[in-house]
């Protein structure tokens, strides 16, 4: 048995001591429904179809638009849009809320830049076997379900990461084609908008090429493995006599490249990438990112419901952050939220958790594929020789995080899929969920996937899950100074209050009191007393009763 390290860095593109929103600068995105609130010009220049719309462009220099995804084959073409500003103080969080408020838009949100859901190894000693979960009671139930299918070389299982090592050794036969292009000849033959993009495509950077590259994270690990890690969990060549074996065994792997040479993954690739697998025909497709930032949710959930409408089945990464604030993609509808768990069988520590996260598979000790496409550097080499248990030589190590037990449930759904076709990424989902094991962990993370359960129980009378009654979202912008707004969703019409407390538990504020409709609300607080008076920088909680149950937040005002 090998010795690991303990290492208490955590893989991530935000790099704060609290957590803290990134975007790209000079830009917004947009989510159009079927009435186009905005006039697209051949010229790249944009202006809006009403008065009030107009004036909030104009305030905020955007003039100017660009499509994202635009495929001609696309009915839909136009319902994702980055808009761009040419003012250098331009600020996207007040152009995201003043657009959204004139309600005009499916969604607003910045050009965030997500987080990869990756942390180190975390225990102290390698597993005797490599991939501990494949047959551990712990597991997943794999050989199990293996004995009843294997998955179909025509289901594909699309990666939406920082890149794939397209010729690795275990991968490289498990690479989708795209076989409506003719590959170097320069053309787009298939009339997708994208030349050449014959395994794949790389959204960060524009090019037919979505091979992994370095990503140096704040803390100079190179974390460029990590796409290529995901790959293998959810689809690595399967007995084949070397490497790994990959969940989802004949399944097919669809490279979506999204982080950029800046090491970033901005919003506008995954939206991009999004179109892309819904136009491609992916049957699964795994997010192993996100980000906390509730303005987030309408966008992710606008993306999340045109894969679905495309028979896409999204299952992505709950988080390692150890709270129980959602995070999207994950904990949009109709998104398999996965959280992790290890060994012995408990939710591993930094796993996020609550009643948005819908099932637990293992997500520690994993052993899976490295990317060895380009040179690393001498830094990384020596932490992943010490800390990850590589051996210098092949290339696979260890890892843990949600980032990894979401691809082992993407390949548990593209055996499902395969074996059942008929049904729909709701009924998936609904089906996954059902057939899980009953496991009791400290917090809420949904049953533990068990695949033979999942190839072997009937799907019958299937629904989509139902959302929780209440979701407590979070405040943004959180530390404020001169107003943040608290956003919460109802399932169904119920009473709710909303009260702000100080760091002593008195009674500073309460926003809302009243029968509520279904759906998404929203309060804001200016950091007054009920009485008017403006409260200094400090701690305080808000918190959400509704239907005999009570959530609270955080919220602190910096002055």
């Amino acid at each position: 048995m090998r010795c690991r390290i303990v290492l208490a860095w955590m893989l991530c593109l935000v790099a704060a001591p609290a957590w803290a929103a990134s975007f790209r600068p000079g830009a917004l995105l947009v989510a159009t429904d079927d009435s186009e609130p905005l006039r697209l010009g051949l010229n790249g220049r944009i202006t809006a179809r009403t008065p009030l719309v107009q004036a909030i462009l104009d305030s905020h220099g955007l003039g100017r638009y660009v499509v994202i995804g635009a495929s001609p084959r696309s009915p839909d073409r136009r319902r994702f849009l980055t808009l761009e500003s040419d003012r250098s103080d331009f600020d996207p969080l007040a152009a995201a809320r003043e657009l959204s408020a004139t309600r005009a838009f499916r969604a607003v949100v910045p050009d965030l830049l997500l987080r990869l859901y990756a942390t180190v190894p975390n225990d102290p000693y390698v597993q005797p076997l490599y991939q501990w979960y494949v047959e551990s009671p712990a597991g997943v139930g794999l050989p199990g379900g293996w004995d009843l299918g294997r998955g179909d070389t025509n289901t594909v299982i699309a990666i939406m990461d920082n890149g794939i090592d397209i010729g690795h050794p275990d991968l490289a036969s498990q690479i989708w084609i795209n076989r409506a292009e003719v590959p170097g000849n320069g053309v787009d033959d298939d009339g997708n908008g994208l030349v050449d993009d014959v395994k794949g495509w790389d959204f960060g950077n524009g090019d037919a090429d979505p091979s992994a590259e370095a990503m140096i994270d704040p803390s100079g690990i190179d974390e460029g493995f990590h796409g290529t890690f995901v790959a293998g969990i959810a689809a690595a060549a399967t007995d084949n006599g070397a490497g790994i074996a990959g969940a989802g065994w004949q399944c097919r792997i669809m490279a979506l490249k999204v982080g950029n040479a800046a090491g970033e993954l901005p919003l506008s690739a995954v939206s991009a990438a999004f179109e892309y697998a819904a136009g491609e025909g992916a049957d699964v497709l795994n997010m192993s990112f996100g980000t906390r930032d509730p303005t987030a949710q309408d966008y992710f959930q606008a993306l999340v419901d045109m894969a679905t409408a495309a028979n896409v089945l999204c299952v992505a990464a709950a988080g390692n952050d150890s709270l129980d604030t959602p995070s999207y993609p994950a904990a949009c509808a109709n998104v398999l939220a996965v959280a992790a768990t290890g060994e012995d069988n408990r939710r591993a520590a930094y796993s996020n958790w609550g009643s948005w996260v819908d099932v637990a598979a293992p997500g520690s000790a994993m052993w899976s594929s490295i990317c060895r496409n380009y040179e690393l550097d001498f830094v990384s080499q020596i932490i992943y020789l010490l800390y990850f248990g590589w051996d210098g030589e092949n290339p696979y190590m260890y890892g843990d995080g949600t980032s990894f037990a979401s691809p082992l449930v993407a390949g548990v759904c593209g055996l499902t899929r395969a074996r059942m076709p008929g049904l729909t990424p709701q009924q998936i989902i609904a089906h996954v969920v059902a057939t899980g094991d009953l496991v009791t962990y400290d917090h809420p993370i949904g049953p533990r996937v068990n695949a033979y359960r999942a190839l072997s129980e009937p799907a019958v009378d299937v629904e989509p899950l139902a959302p929780p009654r209440t979701a407590f979202g979070s405040a943004w912008p959180n530390p404020f100074g001169r107003a943040t707004t608290i956003d919460f969703a109802l399932a169904a019409a119920a009473p709710v209050r909303l009260r702000v407390y100080d760091n002593a538990g008195r009674l500073v504020r309460t926003l809302i009191e009243a029968t509520l409709p279904a759906g998404r609300h929203a309060a804001i607080w200016d950091g007054t007393s009920s009485d008017g008076r403006t409260l200094g920088s400090g701690i305080y909680f808000a918190a959400l009763e509704s239907g005999g149950r009570r959530a609270v937040r955080k919220i602190v005002i910096t002055r």
